[in-house]
């Protein structure tokens, strides 16, 4: 039997408000919410404390964190309760910065499925994610769904698909778009030259989509066109690393916000993958000498600030599963590194259909690309709230930004596998708590 224990602040008796009982084996807490409480004794560990700040007392009111001091610093304001967590570690709640939740609404992405995973994920402490594509008809519903708190989830944002005529006999093109016209919905439309951008962003805007995702077969000059209207129109844009006709320093040099996937990165030296390759294992002085120098790619991504979102946990499993996929995952391992060491910035997304979560991915970064924990850490929290222009809101443990918080009952900086030693999360000032 588990229980929450929230003791009222400077009550005499400690007066129980609040106590939840877990059956051992069913689920039956969903939620908990106190408009105003303390939590104390807390390590602290985020961007704006490397080094971990121990015995700290957040109070948090509504859905905001209100104040920050160390344990018995100041008095507690009676109308508080207090959550005792001597001992946990306080974390930003984490950011999967590339799912897909609506690929196929009819199928796999069946809505009993999809909210069972949204679920899963907030209990493991993610407690936002951005969608790569997908149904955004789809999309909205959840999206709206989550920030009402009508589902258990993660805050939801999701994108809105741009891409040449090439594309657009993919089949996961045709599951989004049923009982639409494949390459004419506004959340997954084909872009010519002749296409009015003015009014293609205007209806990408209007699904509700944060931003607008540049998928393949598109030229400088057009997405030139399109960072320069959703910019008017306050619309963010994310990017694969390489459109084919654009390369990834085309796509830096316009401005989007990130560039996906750290294998498509070769492509600004390298304009196809020599079939040699794919064709036997190979030693680490072969991937070594074979990898162009991107060191330039790099600092234009520094000086632009543009983010890279790896999802390199992806190409690891290819490579698993299949082994003329393992030069992808040299490529990848290899270019993550060597863009963290130039002191790009990196958020974490797993692209895996959420076969594993953002903490798998946290856990790659650190044991293949060269992560220290804090910077795993940084990457699934500050930069994965960046990457959606919401660093303001998200991504530290700060006063004034909103609680979604994650606490722990190990130290990940010691092992970064105590990312998933997960005592409870916090999502918007509301407790949430998985039975054992």
């Amino acid at each position: 039997m588990d229980r929450i224990l929230i003791i009222k602040a400077n009550s005499y008796n400690c007066v129980l408000l609040l106590l939840l009982v877990l059956l051992s084996n069913k689920e039956v807490i969903a939620q908990v919410s106190i408009d105003d409480f303390a939590i104390t004794g807390v390590t602290i560990i985020d961007a704006n404390h490397l080094k971990p700040l121990p015995n700290q007392t957040v109070l948090i009111s509504q859905d905001s964190i209100t104040d920050i001091f160390t344990d018995k610093g100041k008095p507690i304001p009676d109308s508080f309760n207090i959550i005792p967590m001597k001992g946990k570690y306080l974390l930003p709640g984490l950011i999967d910065s590339h799912v897909h939740m609506g690929t196929d609404p009819s199928g796999m992405d069946k809505r009993e499925h999809t909210l069972d995973v949204l679920k899963e994920m907030l209990y493991s402490g993610i407690t936002s994610v951005r969608d790569m594509a997908g149904d955004a008809r789809t999309l909205a519903g959840l999206s709206r769904d989550a920030a009402t708190g009508d589902i258990i989830s993660p805050n939801i944002y999701y994108s809105a698909l741009m891409a040449g005529p090439k594309l657009f006999d993919d089949p996961r093109i045709a599951a989004s778009s049923k009982e639409g016209v494949v390459g004419k919905m506004p959340y997954m439309l084909s872009v010519t030259d002749s296409t009015d951008i003015k009014l293609a962003v205007a209806e990408a805007k209007g699904t509700g989509a944060t931003g607008i995702k540049l998928y393949a077969y598109l030229s400088p000059v057009l997405v030139n066109r399109i960072l320069t209207e959703a910019n008017k129109q306050e619309m963010l844009v994310w990017s694969h690393a390489w459109l084919q006709d654009a390369r990834p320093s085309d796509l830096v040099k316009a401005g989007v916000v990130s560039i996906s996937h750290a294998p498509l990165l070769i492509h600004e030296k390298i304009d196809t993958i020599p079939s040699s390759w794919k064709n036997k294992l190979y030693a680490d002085k072969f991937w070594n000498d074979s990898l162009p120098d991107l060191s330039s790619l790099f600092q234009l991504m520094k000086t632009n600030n543009t983010i890279f979102d790896a999802t390199l946990l992806t190409y690891k499993n290819w490579g698993m599963e299949d082994s003329s996929m393992q030069y992808i995952y040299e490529i990848s391992k290899r270019i993550t590194a060597l863009a963290y060491k130039a002191g790009v910035k990196i958020s974490v997304g797993t692209d895996d259909d959420q076969q594993e979560f953002v903490q798998k991915e946290m856990q790659v970064l650190v044991s293949d690309a060269g992560f220290t924990p804090i910077d795993a850490i940084i990457a699934a929290t500050l930069h994965g709230a960046e990457l959606l222009h919401m660093g303001n809101k998200y991504g530290t443990i700060e006063i004034g930004k909103i609680a979604n918080l994650l606490v722990l009952d190990e130290n990940p900086l010691e092992n970064i596998e105590n990312i998933n030693a997960v005592n409870r999360v916090i999502k918007e000032g509301k407790l949430f708590r998985k039975s054992n």
